[in-house]
């Protein structure tokens, strides 16, 4: 009996360095199945931002005069008031959302929380710093991507909440992305037309300024038709540091409205009168700097 119980001691040590070896097998073969997979999900991730502006059905609408009952969304803000067009036939279920908190008073009072020299500027936060609080709308939804509206420099973006860990696709929240332009140098022109993308995309990115890289990322929902100067000198902030882009100094959105373009066509500032003073903006801005 004690020999018996002798061995099967001595059994137990080997039991325990096989289950051992079998769960540094098995965990070998997970993380080389994960690697592969993130591979996997990069090479997708930079084949379709490679074709994003390489689209058959290419329509550019954003700078077409809007139809009377057209919705418009006014910003009145601490440093001047901007008014853009939206888009309910084109993205639903976003506008009526936004429309939505408009109507209900969300962003009254809500900031301008960061500043992206050449590329952005965020608002639509109950915070000034753009973390989220107990009046925040967490609300997300699924992107709505259209072959008519681009990331033009004055165009209005949703932004919400990353999908997940793996899938990087950012969804459509109550926060706000206004979107500035990047610099169209003739070697980035050169660069756009090199890259086999849709030419009429390609020359209305040049005309009017944009961040084209952001083309089929995000839903595009409004575009802004009056005030660009306001806008421009929002656009280009000082901010507390590069790290948080956070402006220098607080900028609110006093009261956003919802009203039509044919109620306010009348009352269009001159430079504004129509939509190619985005364009006139763009090129001025890509100019100067």
């Amino acid at each position: 009996m004690a020999k018996d119980k002798d061995n099967e001691i001595k059994r137990l040590p080997r039991g325990r360095n096989m289950t051992s070896r079998r769960f540094k097998v098995f965990f070998q073969f997970s993380m080389i199945g994960l690697a592969f997979v993130m591979v996997f999900a990069v090479f997708y991730r930079c084949t379709v931002q490679k074709n994003r502006l390489d689209s058959d059905d290419v329509e550019i609408i954003q700078f077409d005069t809007p139809a009377d009952d057209a919705p418009v969304c006014v910003f009145e803000t601490t440093m001047g008031t901007y008014k853009a067009v939206l888009y309910p036939d084109i993205v639903p279920d976003y506008c009526e959302y936004f429309t939505d908190l408009v109507n209900d008073g969300y962003y009254d009072g809500t900031y301008v929380f960061a500043v992206q020299d050449g590329v952005y500027f965020m608002g639509g936060s109950k915070t000034d710093d753009g973390t989220t609080n107990d009046d925040t709308n967490t609300k997300n939804y699924e992107r709505e991507l259209s072959p008519k509206l681009w990331p033009f420099k004055g165009s209005l973006v949703a932004f919400g909440d990353e999908k997940g860990l793996f899938v990087k696709e950012t969804l459509a929240g109550s926060r706000i992305m206004f979107v500035n332009s990047v610099e169209f140098t003739d070697e980035f022109k050169e660069e756009l037309d090199n890259a086999g993308g849709n030419k009429t995309l390609v020359e209305a990115f040049k005309e009017h300024g944009g961040v084209p890289n952001f083309s089929q990322q995000y839903t595009v929902f409004g575009q802004v038709i009056d005030g660009m100067d306001v806008y421009d000198k929002i656009c280009s902030v000082e901010v507390n540091s590069e790290e948080t882009k956070k402006p220098m100094n607080d900028i609110q959105f006093t009261k956003v409205y919802m009203t039509t373009y044919g109620e306010i066509k009348s009352s269009l500032s001159s430079s504004d009168s129509s939509s190619d003073s985005v364009a006139d903006s763009s090129e001025e801005s890509s100019e100067s700097k």
